[in-house]
């Protein structure tokens, strides 16, 4: 098997007879189903097994072995980056039997930690007492991972009550439990939003006719329990960025990093005319902590093109609440998909070939809203055709992107219409010039 990116540790998958993790006392095997076996005799693989020496494992589990046994910390790494390489075969929701082993290992490790170190106080000021807070932190950050990859309600509801657990034992005087716990929220959040989506796809499919605009209206406006998590995950957000902020050598920049992208994440989901007024404070809060990043250490933004989509698809959703519909630069939105576009092209430039569908789709929708505010026709068809092209891109690296589909289909019968107009307006012209030369004839007649 390869090795994970990050650490030095092998895993792979082996056979059932090798020891397995002993899942039965992580907090991740309480909230999921048993795993299924089969008969090791019949050498059966499953379909992501890469061992060349496994001699059949049954489908469902994934035995883990390492040359030098990694730490809690380091298995909760591996499996993010498992995790990151998307869905695999045999997958639990959409967590990979390997990502899922992973997090297991790592969840056990981490509560046999905090059994062995229970007695130690995680806010006494010494070295140890922070490199247990420091444990404790990853364990709560484990814990809300594996809820989001699942995803897991009960799960997301642990790590935050894990994290308060932490912002209590502190005092509420670190910065990285409050960021941590801020991500758990808005991942509650994020989760009922998904719940929500579902129930309306599921009342579309059952009604014989389309929900009307009321109904859907109802189905995507956010709740007062979501509402509540969004905003304690931004009190949150703000009271341990700005501790960190305080603190010379502290992960300040990271830190307001990732609390933009878990707001991007969950802004981007909403629907930004029936929550307007959420989405604007959503968006809001995560460009100025990316503003933020950009005084403290620009290099972190401009060198890094996952950084530059996120903060680019920001300021596309900020231009389109901002929009007043009018078409000159005189439109709020204007400045910020232009700035927009700087952003997720430069995004675009350090990204390998393929590109990032993401970031593609977001670009094609900031060319398609600017062409809104140009006058200039040429540049307009440039924009126009640019759109098209990244959006069709996009679309390349994500088949199941049902509705940017329809829309690149839409796109490409726009660029049809007008090659047949402009085909029309050719044959036009050559029939009247025909229909003149035989005037001519005739009158020399």
């Amino acid at each position: 098997m390869a090795d994970a990116a990050s650490s030095t540790h092998k895993r792979k998958a082996s056979s059932p007879e090798g020891e397995a993790p002993n899942a039965s006392s992580s907090s991740f095997e309480k909230h999921d189903s048993k795993k299924a076996r089969k008969d090791p005799s019949e050498k059966q693989h499953a379909e992501d097994c890469e061992d060349p020496d496994c001699e059949g494992c049954a489908e469902g589990e994934i035995v883990l072995q390492f040359d030098t046994k990694p730490s809690a910390v380091e298995l909760f790494q591996m499996a993010r980056e498992e995790v990151s390489k998307g869905e695999g075969a045999g997958a639990v929701g959409s967590l990979s039997r390997m990502a899922k082993a992973l997090f297991d290992k790592a969840i056990e490790e981490f509560e046999i930690l905090e059994k062995a170190e229970a007695h130690i106080e995680v806010n006494d000021g010494t070295e140890v007492g922070g490199k247990v807070l420091e444990t404790r932190v990853q364990h709560a950050a484990c814990v809300v991972a594996v809820g989001n990859a699942v995803p897991s309600t009960e799960m997301l509801q642990e790590g935050t009550r894990m994290f308060e657990e932490l912002v209590r034992r502190t005092d509420g005087g670190d910065g990285n439990v409050f960021v941590g716990l801020g991500i758990a929220q808005i991942s509650q959040a994020r989760d009922q939003r998904g719940k929500a989506m579902k129930a309306m796809m599921v009342l579309a499919e059952d009604e014989d006719e389309e929900p009307s605009e009321e109904q859907r209206d109802a189905a995507v406006l956010v709740g007062n329990a979501e509402l509540a998590l969004v905003n304690h995950g931004l009190e949150s957000f703000g009271k341990g960025l700005k501790i960190l902020k305080a603190k010379p050598e502290s992960a300040f920049a990271q830190e307001s990093i990732r609390a933009a992208q878990e707001l991007e994440e969950y802004g981007v989901s909403l629907d930004l005319k029936v929550n307007h007024e959420l989405a604007a404070k959503v968006f809001d809060c995560a460009i100025q902590h990316l503003e933020d990043v950009q005084k403290a250490n620009a290099a972190l933004i401009d060198s890094n093109s996952d950084v530059l989509s996120i903060y680019g698809s920001c300021l596309h959703s900020k231009a389109r609440l901002v929009d007043n519909e009018s078409q000159s630069e005189d439109n709020p939105a204007y400045a910020y998909i232009e700035k927009a576009i700087e952003l997720l092209v430069k995004a675009e430039e350090l990204q390998n070939e393929d590109g990032d569908a993401k970031t593609l789709e977001a670009l094609g929708q900031a060319y398609l809203m600017s062409t809104g505010f140009i006058v200039d026709e040429d540049t307009m068809m440039e924009r126009f055709d640019a759109a098209t092209e990244k959006l069709s891109r996009a679309l390349e690296l994500d088949p199941s992107n049902e509705a940017l589909r329809e829309q690149v289909e839409a796109l490409q019968g726009d660029e049809d219409g007008e090659e047949f107009a402009d085909e029309d307006d050719d044959e036009g012209g050559d029939f009247e010039g025909e229909g003149e030369e035989d005037d001519a004839e005739v009158d020399e007649e």
